[in-house]
Order: C-alpha cells, then structure tokens, then sequence
C-alpha cells in the first residue's frame, strides 16, 4: 500500500503513512507485501484459522505486521492470539450492530479525532460525558463501541500510537467500573499491542484519586505509568497539539457531539452492518486447534475464560 484511501473521518497524509511506519522501522514495501503474502499462507495452513483467513484483508494484516514491528512470526503469533481472544470474549468483540449503541450514546460519546498530531503523528481519541448523571452508561456497551471503533480503525487508520483524553465532566461513574470487563477490555487491547502513548483525564470529579487507582489496577504497567489527570486545559495542551483538539477544549477541530454524528452516520451505512457482520467471522475454530494451550499461555490461566462472569 502506497497511499491511505481517503476516508470521511479519519485524515492520514502520505507524510503520516512514511512517519509512521519509520516509527515502526518497516519502509520496504515490497518486503511488507511479501511477508504479508507469507502469513496468509501460514493461515491458510493452520486448521482454526483457515476459514477466518477468507475474511481477512491485506489492510488489516498489514496493521498486525506493522505492529509486530516487521517481525512476520510475531504478526503470526499476534493474528493467533487475536483471532482467538476475539472468540472467547464474544460480550465485547462480537455480533455488533449500530443501533445498540443508542442509549449508551444518549451519555457518552467516543470519538477518534481527525487529524494526527503533527510531532508524533499519534491520534487521539476522546471520551466525553454529555450529561450529569450517568445513569443510561454502561461499560460493556462502551467497551463494545470502543472495540468496535478500533477495529474500524485497523482498516482505515495509520498512525504511531494513541492517545486517549477522557472528560469526565465531573460526573460519578466510580459505580458503573466492573472490574472484570476492565481486565478483559485491556487484555483486547494488548492482544491487537496498539501503542497506548498516554491517557489523560479531564474534569474529574472530587474522588478521581479513587477512580484513578481503580482504572490502574485493570491496566498494563506501561499504560497506567502514562496516565496523566490535569486541572486545566492550558496542562493538557503541554503533551497534545490544539490544532488536533476540538473545539469543546480550545482546538481547532468540530465540537465532539458534531464528530460523535458523523461517526454514527457513516457506521449505520449499508455497506458498514456487512462490515460489522464480516468482523464476527475474524475468530479461530478452537475444536480445530491441534493443541489447547491458549488460555494458560497467552491469558496466564488454565481453564476457559469464559468461565468469568459479567454483570
């Protein structure tokens, strides 16, 4: 792939591609393509991926390579790994449609932000409450959304990591914080091993020490060492550009409920529900596996995670 298709919501620049992938040190396009030539072949070759590797597109496999930082066995590592995390959590990662989103939309919204930012080319997404109650949140809705965002985004998207600003507009949401679906939304994230450069917290409320300890508990390491909490936006402005803000937070992009439209909007496209549809088929077949190892090798724990209950 030489150039990013335009896209409607996300903007990446052929400048953004070449930054990006010497970031990740894989600039050899034809050696790009002819490892991704080699693990669809592997797939094709494995008993439980060999139907998933019909529905896997060179885009998305490019996104795994790239974050495997070029290294063709660990994308394969990475593609086994994934495809079988995405069948053991069906709650977060499977059976999507966008009009299950109404309610949880109704009190957050969830937006990647246009532009990439300039000195680093990450993107930023950002989690807004829109209301003072919290009571229609729900944190498998907002993990389902946001897996779901980010699987778009393997699509469509090309940048050198995230950075996540969460506005809490001072709600309480402390209650609504199940532990379980935390570890699991994390464990996701570390399976796709995108670069989580930092998170930041905005208009906290006066117990966000609490929630703070509680948010690290369910992360990894080197992701709770990058979260930030600020007083200010002038603070926030020190790690993330303005010109890639909305303008809810001083910047120079649309305000976050006019994004949150347009991503809903595009996501409720005809051809964007067979997408939704296409993703539930990304899963490895388990009774194909020639051994049963996955869940004390990559989840360090013996057993079936599904075993773990949510409320």
């Amino acid at each position: 792939m030489e150039v990013i298709p335009n896209n409607p919501l996300l903007r990446v620049t052929k400048e953004d591609l070449e930054f990006a992938r010497n970031s990740y040190v894989i600039t050899d396009i034809q050696r790009i393509n002819e490892s991704i030539d080699a693990i669809i072949e592997w797939m094709q070759k494995q008993d439980h991926l060999v139907e998933s590797s019909k529905h896997t597109s060179r885009e998305y496999l490019e996104r795994i390579y790239m974050l495997a930082l070029g290294s063709t066995e660990n994308a394969k590592k990475k593609i086994d790994k994934l495809f079988t995390m995405r069948g053991m959590v069906p709650e977060i990662c499977l059976h999507r449609t966008p009009g299950e989103f109404e309610r949880l939309l109704s009190c957050v919204k969830f937006v990647p932000m246009p532009k990439l930012v300039p000195k680093d080319r990450t993107r930023v997404l950002v989690t807004q409450v829109i209301g003072k109650t919290i009571d229609d949140f729900s944190l498998l809705e907002y993990c389902r959304y946001g897996n779901m965002i980010g699987e778009y985004r393997m699509y469509h998207d090309y940048n050198a990591g995230d950075r996540f600003i969460c506005d809490l507009n001072g709600v309480s949401i402390i209650s609504k914080m199940n532990p379980v679906v935390m570890k699991k939304y994390d464990l996701i994230g570390e399976a796709y091993a995108t670069k989580v450069k930092s998170v930041h917290i905005i208009n906290g409320p006066p117990y966000i020490d609490t929630l703070v300890s509680l948010l690290k508990t369910a992360m990894r390491n080197k992701v709770a060492g990058r979260l930030h909490v600020h007083s200010s936006y002038e603070d926030l402005y020190e790690y993330i550009d303005k010109e890639v803000l909305p303008e809810d937070y001083g910047g120079d992009e649309l305000p976050i409920a006019k994004l949150a439209e347009k991503w809903k909007e595009h996501l409720s496209k005809p051809e964007m529900i067979q997408w939704m549809e296409d993703q539930d088929k990304l899963v490895s077949d388990e009774s194909k596996r020639s051994s049963n190892n996955f869940n004390q090798e990559y989840m360090g724990m013996p057993g079936s995670f599904r075993k773990l209950n949510v409320d």
